[in-house]
């Protein structure tokens, strides 16, 4: 079953308050994403060699990206409200080229810049367990095919004691979470209700 919540996870708790106030269900989101990067930290520590993922690197970027619906929700609200309108406008007209692209398992993901993340502080648990050890990926590389050893294999307990974190905000929507959830039915909710980030509607929300 999932931990108890990790007290230590408030040391990796990136706080918005304008979001949080705004958007039901992102304070709840940023604290899966606490529990998420203390996982991390604490499976590298066990791994005992050191991530060579960097600044720059953006390979896992063009890959099909899990997505859950509250993360939707908060890559939204943070590219609408943290992003100057600029560059909001440019991720508009990009997400726009999206829309219906059938290449979707090739493209890139749409908040992807110049070799960096718009969206850093609220990318999805897939993106933040997604680390590499001994060498930072090639250009064109998939490590989970060409070296499976040196990719981190996350602690699973942490992963779901965050996203348990998140259920009451899915109440009231479809499908419903489990009422008295077990590790099994959290899982099989959540895989229900994942998609990937290049198969969102974006435009839907910019244009609401």
């Amino acid at each position: 079953m999932p931990l108890v919540w990790p007290a230590e996870a408030r040391l990796f708790r990136h706080t918005d308050a304008h979001l949080e106030r705004r958007y039901p269900g992102v304070g709840l989101l940023l604290d899966t994403y606490a529990v998420v990067d203390l996982g991390v930290k604490k499976a590298a520590e066990r791994d005992g060699r050191a991530v060579a993922c960097h600044a720059g690197c953006d390979q896992c970027c063009k890959q099909p990206i899990p997505v859950t619906p509250l993360e939707v929700l908060a890559l939204h609200s943070y590219t609408r409200h943290r992003l100057p309108q600029d560059g909001l406008a440019t991720l508009v007209d990009r997400l726009a080229a999206f829309e219906g692209d059938k290449r979707y398992m090739t493209l890139p993901c749409p908040f992807l810049q110049d070799s960096s993340c718009l969206v850093y502080p609220v990318r999805p648990v897939a993106c933040r367990q997604y680390m590499v050890f001994g060498r930072a990926c090639a250009q064109g590389e998939d490590a989970s095919r060409t070296r499976p050893d040196d990719l981190l294999t996350p602690l699973y307990d942490y992963m779901l004691t965050g996203l348990l974190r998140t259920l009451p905000w899915y109440a009231g929507h479809e499908p419903c979470p489990p009422e008295h959830p077990t590790e099994e039915s959290a899982r099989e909710f959540f895989l229900s209700v994942t998609t990937v980030i290049q198969l969102v509607a974006w435009n839907r929300f910019f244009h609401a």
